[in-house]
């Protein structure tokens, strides 16, 4: 994923149930955001059309992933599954040791996907506090 997916990917996300933006998640998080973990998110097309995306990266120990969708006309042909193996071998080649994926509570498509990876649910609770207008997610 680059800087140029950006438009595409925001789309992307806004369309896909389940997967929530904030005011960090404009161009300019975004960019912020990929250079900090280059070469962690990836993308998936198909005939010249993002039909998937993922925002990745790490802290040196753990690896997180952010806004994991793919379209609804390309679910169930194996890009999710893809993308995240993709995030997954990277992760594992720079020594991270754990993986969290952030979804959405109410986000059944999300759970069931997730769960279809043999991924297990954590008995933690995120807490937040906003330091930018706009950029909670409640």
């Amino acid at each position: 994923m680059t800087a140029a997916d950006f438009d595409e990917a925001e789309k992307l996300w806004r369309e896909c149930e389940g997967v929530r933006l904030s005011a960090l998640d404009d161009r300019a998080g975004f960019e912020r955001f990929l250079a900090r973990n280059a070469g962690f998110s990836q993308t998936a097309r198909i005939n010249g059309v993002l039909a998937a995306a993922v925002l990745a990266g790490h802290d040196g120990r753990i690896g997180y992933l952010h806004h994991v969708a793919v379209a609804p006309p390309f679910r169930r042909h194996g890009l999710g599954r893809s993308i995240v193996g993709r995030c997954l071998d990277l992760f594992r080649s720079a020594g991270v040791g754990s993986v969290y994926a952030f979804v959405v509570e109410t986000n059944v498509v999300g759970h069931e996907f997730w769960k279809s990876l043999l991924w297990s649910r954590r008995d933690v609770h995120v807490m937040q506090i906003a330091l930018i207008e706009g950029s909670s997610l409640v």
